[in-house]
């Protein structure tokens, strides 16, 4: 019977074990930074048994068992040992992404997949995915994560009740893991039971057990003891005037820190986006208006450099009492307030135009208000900054969730010689990203 399986799928297995040699010698040049997290990690198993630890890291620090677990257990193996799982992690994440739309995995689906990740900003991609601490913390949640929302997607999309048996490990796992990536996720699947009730549509109860695994893991999380003590500590070093800021104040802090990372971190997966969007339908009227905007905002950002991308001017002005006071027309209060309108302009413009090309429209808005929503919840952070770009993994992966959609709406419209053509385009930008990630500083 194995032989029969092997012989059959023996091209697709050279295919995915080719790929993943090579994904694993792209892991190999990634090395453990002891001037970062990995280098305190390294010390802990001389310190502490691992009861101990994560009883400590509970009480003191931080809820995230799974991947705290794994950390203590990865540097007592060799460095190999993470490349190998983090290399499963990106198969596991490929195929999670395909099967949430498609009920076959194709290799060209796969590959596109497989790619998606190289749309990412290159130090988000590094800090994220390939860092030693960063995959564990991210790159391997998220893997977890899409492929225990698979059989939410066949239910949704396909009307086909799939065992989810084989999900609950790896949603149990997951909901040990990542508060930003875990609160998105509880979103998508309480949206999924309110449409399936208010629809009227035959539910899948047994998905009951992996959403109160979620839930109940997000509490867990978030009731820790220790998060209490990490945020005294964390304010004390990286954002000592946090507790005397008011929430506006806290807004506007955040806001400046979005669009700051939007702008510089998120730019390309837009760009993409957009072309995608008018290769499917370049006709309307949205299309010329967003592309005449973006060469607009390019060739204002080129004569006056620095000053529509400067979104700290309005941490630095007390813009509540100017517009009390009717100060509207303040130059200070405009140079501050500008570059957010012009970015908001594109982004909006940008959102607007591949949701009127889009066939699942509802899908997509819901996507890119998560891509918002995971940002804003680090408004409220003393981290914001320190946390590094990291933390716009999560608003990447639903801009690239949603780049892949159009990406398979676009490939339905085309001839095969075409598919070919744009399945080359589609890759080679992503390995060039991904290269440059090696080298990024």
């Amino acid at each position: 019977m194995l032989e029969t399986f092997i012989r059959k799928n023996k091209k697709n297995l050279m295919f995915y074990c080719c790929l993943f040699l090579l994904v694993l010698v792209y892991f190999m040049n990634f090395k453990i930074d002891v001037t970062t997290d990995d280098g305190w990690f390294m010390t802990v198993p001389r310190e502490y048994s691992l009861p101990d630890y994560l009883h400590w890291r509970y009480d003191e620090w931080s809820a995230r068992l799974f991947p705290e677990t794994m950390l203590y257990l990865i540097f007592l193996a060799p460095l190999v040992v993470h490349h190998v799982i983090s290399a499963c992690a990106w198969f596991l994440y490929s195929y999670s992404l395909v099967r949430l739309f498609n009920e076959k995995v194709s290799r060209q689906n796969f590959l596109l997949a497989f790619f998606s990740l190289g749309f990412m900003n290159v130090f988000v991609m590094k800090d994220s995915l390939f860092w030693i601490t960063g995959a564990t913390n991210y790159l391997w949640p998220l893997s977890l994560g899409l492929f225990a929302l698979i059989p939410y997607a066949d239910n949704f999309f396909r009307e086909k009740q799939t065992a989810v048996w084989l999900y609950l490990l790896p949603a149990f796992l997951f909901s040990l893991s990542n508060e930003q990536l875990i609160a998105c996720v509880i979103g998508v699947v309480l949206v999924y039971h309110g449409i399936i009730f208010f629809k009227r549509r035959k539910e899948n109860y047994y998905l009951l057990l992996p959403t109160s695994l979620f839930i109940g893991g997000a509490a867990f999380m978030l009731l820790a003891p220790g998060n209490e003590l990490r945020l005294q500590q964390e304010v004390k070093m990286w954002m000592p005037d946090f507790y005397k800021m008011s929430s506006f104040s806290k807004v506007l802090r955040g806001s400046s820190w979005l669009f700051e990372g939007w702008q510089t971190k998120l730019l390309l997966l837009f760009i993409i986006i957009f072309i995608v969007s008018v290769l499917i339908d370049s006709t309307k009227m949205l299309a010329k208006v967003t592309g005449a905007y973006i060469v607009f905002l390019i060739l204002l950002i080129y004569t006056f450099p620095n000053r529509f991308t400067n979104f700290q001017l309005i941490t630095k002005i007390d813009l509540l009492s100017q517009l009390k006071s009717g100060h509207v027309f303040n130059l200070s209060l405009w140079n501050a307030v500008l570059p957010f309108m012009l970015w908001g302009v594109f982004f909006g413009l940008i959102i607007a135009y591949s949701l009127s090309v889009a066939e699942k429209k509802v899908f997509l808005g819901l996507s890119y208000s998560a891509a918002l929503f995971s940002s804003m919840l680090m408004w409220f952070s003393p981290t914001m900054y320190a946390s590094g770009s990291r933390v716009l993994m999560c608003a990447s992966v639903f801009l690239i969730i949603n780049l892949y959609l159009l990406y398979q709406q676009l490939l339905t419209k085309k001839q095969e010689s075409s598919r070919r053509h744009l399945l080359m385009y589609a890759c080679f930008f992503p390995l060039v990203n991904l290269i440059f990630a090696v080298f990024a500083s």
